[in-house]
């Protein structure tokens, strides 16, 4: 995948060079998937080349009116842009902005104040794959240390189709392998069945990584993979502590004031992208541990009978 370079006359610092440096720790961080870094390059740089037309130089000048006018741009075809596309703009945009604050450019993130109407009038829809870069890059945010790094590991299982009471509940003997996970046992609860989640690869490396850690201060296997409270796993104060982790995650994210968005929405995208990889609904079903089809329809925001 090859990416315009800047002009060698282009002084450093200018705002196509920034935008690079940003792709590049794009590249290096493992958060992407393929498609996901190829469309996000694609629309930073789209960015980038719209306000140089517009004499912008450096990220520490562009405003909310710049980010504005860019998600409200015509498409490529000369139509108004659809509400999902200017969605998947803003979230583009988010990435660009933390990324230059990791990388010590100087910037304040202006589309934080750009409100757009929500995608769907569900409570909980599946978030986007550029919605869970964006959040997996955000557990990375705030001091370093333990509670990071258990933000991670709670956005992780989540990744895995684990409600939040099932996060709190989740030990190191619960992976396949604790030295190269894969799989996690879920226990269920109440509301839905116990089957086996499968981690992402970024979620493999985020377990692995606090696996190594707790094995460090030699802790058993028994130990809770990332519930570090005083309440009873699985029971409601753990569940909250849970909820709290990944909420945090979307506030740094920027998506927590978005009405469609809940933790729910994490676990949601794992069954979409199941089905959107031709896995038939019944066994999204099955992988989201719903006891009706019709739940997991509502999970994944597929109007499945309509469909019939």
């Amino acid at each position: 995948m090859t990416v315009p370079k800047a002009s060698e006359n282009v002084p450093p610092g200018d705002l196509l060079s920034q935008v690079e440096d940003a792709i590049g720790a794009w590249r290096d961080s493992g958060d992407f998937t393929d498609q996901t870094l190829l469309r996000s390059e694609e629309t930073v740089l789209r960015f980038a080349r719209r306000l140089s037309a517009q004499n912008v130089a450096t990220a520490a000048d562009i405003t909310p009116t710049h980010c504005q006018g860019f998600l409200d741009a015509m498409t490529r075809e000369g139509r108004p842009p659809e509400l999902s596309t200017r969605h998947a703009r803003r979230v583009a945009l988010r990435m660009l902005f933390r990324s230059w604050r990791d990388l010590n450019i100087p910037v304040h993130d202006p589309t934080l104040d750009l409100d757009l109407p929500p995608r769907t009038s569900r409570a909980a829809r599946p978030l986007t794959d550029a919605e869970i870069t964006l959040g997996r890059t955000a557990t990375r945010l705030g001091n370093a240390g333990s509670a990071s790094l258990q933000r991670a590991v709670a956005w992780s299982l989540a990744e895995a189709t684990a409600v939040t009471s099932e996060v709190s509940t989740i030990r190191i003997c619960d992976l396949d392998d604790p030295a190269e996970p894969r799989y996690v046992d879920l226990p269920g609860t109440r509301r839905v069945d116990a089957r086996v989640g499968e981690l992402t690869e970024w979620g493999n490396a985020v377990i692995k990584r606090q696996v190594a850690l707790l094995r460090e201060r030699r802790l058993n296997s028994a130990t809770l993979l990332t519930y570090r409270g005083n309440g009873a796993p699985g029971q409601h104060v753990a569940q909250a502590a849970v909820c709290n982790a990944i909420s945090a995650v979307l506030a740094d994210a920027g998506l927590n004031h978005e009405p469609d968005v809940r933790p729910a929405s994490v676990r949601n995208w794992a069954a979409r992208r199941l089905y959107d990889a031709g896995m038939p609904l019944d066994r999204v079903a099955v992988r989201l541990g719903a006891r009706s089809l019709d739940s997991a329809a509502e999970d994944i925001a597929l109007e499945w009978r309509s469909q019939r």
